[in-house]
């Protein structure tokens, strides 16, 4: 009957125990309800196909290119160091979830004395003591269980900001090489001029020692290819700037990048399908998901902070044995500790959390609103970019007749050679120019896939 009547205790016990640690102060996490539209301005898309869902692989076609982000994806020391902070927080939230449970330590002891007792000569004295020592703060208001719930929202902020590493290197390192093809292009076209403009001063002296033509138009002809000979080291030294950079976004020393397509053949239009719809962005953009982690853990940490207005109890147990004591000891004693003089100091941490919350609130919004704006600017940006690479053909077309047409002119004799460089220096700001809208139409679409969060698998 001694057995039941304790047994009947312990049952009775661990159901309490249950029930009180079943009970977790502070408010439960809820999404908020925050309006994101119905569709992106300047898309007028209703579907819920998005461009971030093609795989970074398919987006960029040049070899090359690929080749620089997989080796920036190893080895790139930003997203690297993003790593060892997830490494950072996981750690963390591993040692705040041991919290909820018992601690048990084990200690021991051993002791020798050889001490003199005249007149009988020497005593011998040795002892072995050991104990093990258990330690439970019982979680009964659900603080240890908010503050694991914390540390997990702070751990998968720093996976989701991770992740914002991750596609933002792939955007830099695509802008990047986008920009080193625009540098080389250009100096293609800067070459080719050139060596248009050495035929020229060749025909000319031609035309003056045929006494056509006077040593003005010579003169004239020398200056415009100094001129232009004057972008070329002005190109080589960007490109070799641009082949540093790129290097260093890879995780390399500086040197030489190796040419890829040309800039015509870097994407393809067929693989950018529309934006998708606002709602996506929460469950795709890194950012937001960091966002709505750190609100999390603030809101949890409103229930850490209330706890610790409340009672807690705590229990410690140790069993020891001592081989010259009374052989095996042990004790328990349970330990309840509630706060009287600090309860203005405790309530006003309570505030502090939850205000806390509210800004985690706001900067959720706000990263949400940040975001929809983003993507909105960057579909008004291809689509602009698009239209001004198209009137750039044509005002590189239009440069090439007028040109063709001055080198007639001047030949037969109803234009000056100051027209014919007129013409050549509008032909060549024109192909400069197309290049240059190029890489910005390109650079456009980089933007776009990373603001709708692409590159994220």
């Amino acid at each position: 009957m001694v057995v039941k009547k304790y047994s009947s205790g312990f049952l009775a016990f661990g159901f309490l125990l249950l029930f009180i640690t079943g009970c977790k102060v502070g408010p439960n996490y809820k999404r908020p309800d925050i309006d994101t539209g119905k569709e992106f301005r300047f898309s007028g898309n209703r579907d819920s196909a998005s461009f971030a869902d093609t795989s970074w692989t398919f987006v960029f076609r040049d070899t090359i290119l690929q080749q620089l982000i997989w080796q920036g994806l190893t080895y790139n020391f930003d997203l690297r160091m993003a790593m060892e902070r997830v490494n950072q927080a996981r750690a963390s939230f591993r040692s705040t979830r041991a919290d909820i449970w018992p601690s048990l330590d084990v200690s021991s002891t051993a002791a020798y004395r050889n001490q003199q007792a005249p007149p009988t000569g020497t005593l011998d004295y040795h002892d072995f003591y050991g104990t093990a020592n258990l330690t439970w703060e019982i979680d009964i208001w659900g603080k240890l269980r908010r503050a694991k719930e914390s540390a997990r929202a702070d751990l998968l902020a720093q996976e989701a900001y991770r992740h914002s590493v991750f596609i933002s290197l792939i955007a830099n390192i695509a802008s990047g090489y986008f920009t080193l093809v625009e540098y080389r292009d250009e100096l293609q076209i800067t070459l080719y001029n050139v060596s248009i403009r050495e035929e020229a001063l060749a025909l000319v002296k031609a035309k003056m020692i045929a006494g056509t033509v006077s040593g003005l138009v010579v003169a004239q002809a020398e200056a415009e290819l100094a001129r232009l000979k004057t972008q070329i080291p002005a190109y080589e030294k960007a490109i070799g700037s641009q082949e540093n950079a790129l290097r260093l976004l890879i995780g390399e020393l500086p040197g030489e990048v190796s040419e890829g397509d040309s800039i015509i053949h870097q994407i393809s239009r067929a693989v950018i399908p529309d934006a998708g719809i606002p709602s996506q962005l929460i469950t795709r953009r890194p950012d937001i998901i960091q966002a709505e982690q750190q609100l999390i853990s603030a809101n949890a940490q409103i229930g850490v902070a209330r706890a610790y207005m409340l009672p807690s109890l705590s229990i410690s147990a140790n069993i020891g044995y001592s081989q010259l004591g009374a052989g095996l000891i042990g004790s328990a004693i349970g330990n309840l500790v509630a706060p009287i003089f600090s309860w203005g100091k405790l309530k006003a941490n309570v505030r502090k959390t939850q205000a806390y919350r509210e800004e985690m609130l706001l900067n959720y919004q706000k990263t949400i609103y940040t975001a929809i704006g983003e993507v909105a600017n960057n579909i008004l940006d291809v689509e602009k970019q698009k239209e001004v690479v198209t009137e750039d053909r044509k005002l590189v077309a239009a440069a090439q007749t007028a040109f063709d047409l001055s080198n007639q002119l001047f030949n037969a004799g109803y234009a000056s050679y100051l027209d014919v460089i007129d013409a050549q220096r509008n032909l060549y700001d024109a192909q400069v120019e197309l290049s240059n809208a190029r890489t910005d139409e390109l650079l456009a679409v980089v933007n776009l896939y990373l603001a709708l969060g692409g590159g994220w698998r």
